[in-house]
């Protein structure tokens, strides 16, 4: 299901927040609004990976920048630092899969239709994808996806 998808570039941002938005963030809020953010290292592209920084410059997550959206940053993962990488995406999509799987009991011969990965819910903010029998359907709510999709 992976083939073709393309490393994350290794541009990032460094990023304050608000100690708000901070708090909000290790709540597992998905998103970082444009108003949160505090500094930002420099100009970045959608897509970029932004890695926010606590008040004593401590790692606390990592997302993906948008810098055309209200909601500046999707955030990937909280806690301790994490490669962002093909492993990531293997793992959320595996994940969600198993989970869907689990709940979608179909009979030999069926063809099913259901929402495979649900964006923020799979941890992988702002895009779904549907299955529809042996179709998925890509639905990219940000432009943060475009810099890591193979067309």
């Amino acid at each position: 299901m992976l083939a073709g998808l393309p490393s994350v570039g290794e541009r990032r941002l460094a990023v304050r927040v608000t100690a708000d938005a901070l708090r909000q963030i290790r709540g597992g809020h998905p998103w970082v609004y444009e108003g949160s953010i505090t500094s930002i290292s420099h100009d970045g592209a959608a897509g970029d990976l932004a890695v926010i920084f606590d008040a004593k410059r401590t790692f606390a997550a990592i997302g993906l920048y948008d810098p055309d959206s209200p909601i500046a940053i999707r955030v990937l993962h909280v806690g301790k630092p994490r490669r962002v990488d093909r492993g990531l995406w293997e793992e959320r999509i595996e994940s969600a899969e198993a989970l869907r799987r689990s709940l979608v009991a179909a009979e030999p011969g069926d063809r099913p239709a259901y929402r495979l990965i649900n964006g923020e819910n799979d941890r992988l903010p702002g895009c779904v994808v549907d299955r529809y029998a042996d179709t998925l359907v890509i639905k990219l709510y940000s432009q943060v996806w475009w810099p890591h999709l193979e067309v």
